[in-house]
């Protein structure tokens, strides 16, 4: 995976490389709990400038979860889903081509334009079972 910026600070390129590694959904304190363990001087603000920053250039994407906390993840540029492992939290890209078959079923029998989606898979990884 790569990042369609160039990340001139350290701290950046410290963010940057820890959700590289990560195959799950971090949260901004959990960056920086995982960067200061790593002895890394980044600031709590710099993690959340940086992940805003990412996000509006489409290299993360957010998750907002039911209890309304965010959480980021390095993804493809092109669109995909997730699939979500409930125990562990380690995430898998699923492609959904299937969508379109499902956007002309709502055109053809309810009239009904799509505009956009938004879909999560929940359930257990293969590790997890």
């Amino acid at each position: 995976m790569s990042m369609r910026a160039e990340y001139v600070t350290r701290p950046r390129e410290e963010i940057a490389n820890l959700l590289r590694r990560e195959r799950r959904f971090v949260s901004a304190a959990d960056i920086h709990a995982k960067l200061k363990r790593a002895r890394a001087r980044v600031a709590l603000s710099t993690v959340y400038r940086t992940l805003e920053h990412l996000r509006a250039k489409g290299d993360i994407t957010e998750r907002i979860d039911s209890a309304g906390d965010a959480s980021y993840m390095l993804c493809e540029p092109r669109h995909h889903h997730h699939a979500i492992c409930s125990k562990c939290g380690k995430v898998e890209d699923v492609d959904c081509t299937a969508i379109e078959l499902f956007a002309k079923s709502l055109r053809t029998l309810h009239g009904f334009t799509l505009d956009g989606h938004a879909m999560e898979f929940v359930g257990r990884c293969r590790s997890c079972g």
